[in-house]
């Protein structure tokens, strides 16, 4: 596996950390936070730019209206934001989504849980560091919007912003596919490692994708209908009764054409990765932003 499959492999994994830590009890704290990535970016997008129309963090997150306002409707349910109705001049009918407390402090909890991992995050862009970061000035933090800071760390912020930076070739080369939707890294994680490792029994994926036996079986059959893996009966020598998946020739190609996707986007990759690993070493202090 070559330096940007390597990249992906650990990024993935690094996905289903951070999603489990964000969907549970992310600070040892006591209690879960039952987020997920799309409910945590409108929580950032909120708390960095301020009140917004639900259409304008759909823009944000790269997806519909409808999708922006089911999420906000799962985060809602939490109190983590509010809808505000007739608050727009010119616009009584319109609605916006405005962050509470309660969002803010479920900001500064994720914010924890991904400092956990930020010794794994700058390990995993070691490998296209050559290639990505180097020689690359420091950015200059501009003045927080509104003159005080987000509760949004820089780290967190820029993490999120370098994911949407990875996704965008990831959408283009294998975003039909539902089971490779970014959305959820388990597929590309599954891909990766079969392309590392070769065939893996079919029992040892629950723990590569932090994931139930039912959910990796389901997992395995949306790879199977869509012709990216196989299973088979008796391939190992020591195990007959073995069930083990492999990459299908379809699967290898696809998981070979998104490490080919993000090698040819890496220079637009560098800004994202350059302010992600200031953020993490701690360099950058300061976050601009704009409200709308």
């Amino acid at each position: 596996m070559d330096d940007v499959g390597s990249l992906l492999n650990s990024l993935c994994h690094l996905m289903v950390s951070f999603e489990r830590a964000i969907a549970g009890d992310a600070d040892g704290s006591g209690s879960a936070l039952d987020l997920d990535m799309p409910g945590l970016a409108v929580l950032v997008s909120l708390d960095l730019f301020g009140e917004m129309r639900p259409s304008s963090i759909a823009q944000l997150l790269g997806g519909t209206t409808s999708m922006a306002t089911k999420v906000v409707g799962r985060v809602e349910r939490h109190g983590y934001v509010v809808r505000r109705y007739g608050e727009v001049p010119g616009d009584r009918r319109a609605v916006t989504v405005q962050l509470t407390g309660a969002g803010r402090d479920a900001i500064d909890r994720c914010d924890r849980a991904l400092s956990g991992l930020s010794l794994e995050l700058q390990a995993a862009m070691l490998s296209v560091d050559d290639a990505v970061v180097a020689d690359t000035a420091r950015p200059d933090p501009a003045d927080p919007p509104g003159g005080h800071p987000p509760t949004t760390g820089p780290a967190l912020a820029e993490f999120l912003r370098f994911v949407v930076a990875v996704d965008k070739p990831i959408l283009a080369t294998a975003g039909h596919l539902a089971a490779l939707h970014p959305a959820d890294p388990r597929g590309l994680l599954v891909l990766s490692e079969l392309e590392r490792r070769g065939g893996v029994r079919v029992g040892e994926l629950p723990a590569v994708v932090d994931r139930s036996r039912n959910t990796v079986e389901r997992l395995v059959r949306d790879l199977e209908a869509d012709g990216l893996v196989t299973r088979e009966v008796g391939a190992l020598e020591a195990d007959r009764r073995a069930v083990v998946v492999d990459l299908t020739g379809a699967g290898r190609a696809v998981i070979r054409g998104v490490v080919g996707a993000i090698r040819a986007d890496l220079p637009e990759l560098r800004p994202a990765m350059t302010g992600l690993r200031l953020a993490l070493s701690g360099e950058r202090q300061g976050l601009g932003a704009t409200r709308r």
